[in-house]
């Protein structure tokens, strides 16, 4: 099963010129459970999925409180940079749509 089957929101967007963050907001308490123990949303899996250092992702935290999670990382260029694809990091979030959940 593909991430967007448990999650209503998988959105992304600058935290700061230099750092970009994902929110996932799960359908419900059982989504967020799957996800969460899966553990396939790692810093590990992020970087793979980024193409970026292990140590460039800041973190993976869930948040149970609103069946949620959130990841964020160190963007490789920054945001106004002429080498930026995605000025406003809206379209960060892509990656974690091809995201496989057991």
């Amino acid at each position: 099963m593909k991430l967007p089957e448990l999650a209503r929101v998988i959105r992304s967007k600058n935290a700061s010129p230099f750092l970009t963050t994902i929110d996932i907001i799960f359908n419900d308490e059982g989504a967020f459970t799957r996800v969460r123990d899966a553990g396939v949303l790692t810093p590990e899996r992020v970087a793979e999925l980024y193409g970026i250092a292990p140590d460039q992702v800041l973190g993976v935290w869930f948040v149970e409180t609103c069946l949620a999670a959130k990841v964020s990382f160190i963007k490789p260029v920054p945001s106004d940079a002429f080498e930026s694809a995605d000025l406003y990091g809206a379209q960060q979030h892509v990656p974690m749509l091809d995201l496989d959940i057991p």
